[in-house]
């Protein structure tokens, strides 16, 4: 399959969008508006959550929702007060984090009472330590992660920066401000794909898995240097089901990678990384020749992810540049002398989708 092809495949109407700089251009926001279409549209939205704050980090064990009220305002400045239901989530940084990740849950009658339409979940990335400074690089790494990826597929998961202000409802001086981004529900992704989500998917034979799709994901896993996931056991991927029967892998959680640098990631010697910023392929692609255009395609997006690291200010200088130069040893072991393929095969014992 030539990088032509592959690129062709993206935007099949499977696909529902064509690709664009971060994902999102592409959508009428006046025609089947979900809550993350009205929260989005500005690089940054300031938003404000009320809620049981000190149960929320006291008990974040528990799954029981508890009540919230979300404030901001959208694009054209207009205010919004929606009342929803917030839990932790997440399972790791549930339980290493200073604060965890959230889980949003609106209203599906109030959503449609805003003209909204049925997609009510949405996750919230926000700090994991109470160090701010270190937090909001973590946090700025994670969704520019995403970014990237939005640039290679728009079979990718949506995401918006946002500025939170937590306010604990029993406790209005109790509140802080952290950076955070949200991510679209899993079911509207799945929708604007043209697919559903298999809740239940493991161990999928590999006949069933949508392969010039597989190769994108797993290739951006390398890129950043992520080994904390598997297509096989549903770890930190969603997987499509498309009207065709095939299922698009869609990777999120982007943590553990070298490119975020968790101060919790480490080697993961199940795979044989041997120290936490080696690169270890983890693909479906069983010899170096069924690689060769999904690295043609790569390169043909070198300039758009390094322009994508370069725009992004909020990200501190020494940052960007160190993220800037982490992707740019990535396409130098593709433009390396011989095979990029094997190069990429050469530490890893290959044996088909993980």
């Amino acid at each position: 399959m030539t990088a032509a092809v592959l690129a062709a495949l993206l935007v099949s109407p499977a696909c529902a969008i064509l690709q664009g700089t971060s994902g999102q251009e592409n959508f009428d926001p006046h025609v089947d508006q979900s809550i993350f279409d009205q929260i989005s549209g500005k690089d940054m939205v300031d938003i404000t959550l009320v809620t049981e704050l000190d149960s929320i980090i006291t008990v974040r064990n528990s799954k029981t929702y508890r009540p919230a009220k979300l404030v901001y305002k959208d694009k054209n400045g207009i205010a919004h007060n929606y009342h929803l239901k917030v839990r932790p989530r997440g399972k790791f940084r549930r339980r290493v984090c200073d604060f965890p990740p959230l889980k949003l849950k609106f209203s599906k009658d109030e959503l449609e009472a805003a003209g909204l339409n049925k997609h009510n979940d949405l996750k919230l990335v926000s700090h994991c330590l109470d160090d701010e400074a270190y937090n909001r690089s973590l946090v700025l790494r994670e969704y520019l992660a995403y970014k990237l990826y939005n640039q290679l597929t728009p079979n990718s998961f949506r995401v918006q920066l946002v500025r939170i202000k937590y306010v604990d409802k029993h406790n209005k001086k109790n509140k802080r401000t952290h950076l955070g981004f949200l991510i679209e529900d899993v079911d509207e992704l799945a929708e604007r794909m043209g697919g559903k989500e298999c809740d239940d998917c493991f161990a999928l034979s590999e006949d069933l898995i949508n392969v010039p799709q597989e190769r994108i994901a797993s290739m951006f896993e390398y890129l950043i240097g992520n080994t904390d996931w598997s297509i096989k056991m549903n770890r930190n991927v969603k997987l499509i089901k498309m009207e065709n029967g095939k299922h698009v892998p869609v990777p999120y959680d982007f943590d553990y990678s070298v490119f975020v640098g968790a101060p919790y990631m480490r080697p993961n010697s199940d795979v044989g990384q041997t120290g936490s910023m080696e690169r270890i392929f983890m693909g479906g692609a069983k010899n170096a020749d069924e690689l060769y255009s999904t690295i043609s395609y790569f390169k043909t997006k070198k300039e758009a992810l390094l322009k994508t690291i370069r725009r992004f200010q909020f990200l501190e200088e020494e940052d960007r540049n160190a993220a800037q130069l982490y992707v740019e040893s990535f396409f130098e072991k593709l433009d390396s002398r011989g095979s990029a393929a094997n190069a990429i095969f050469k530490k890893n014992e290959v044996s088909g989708i993980r």
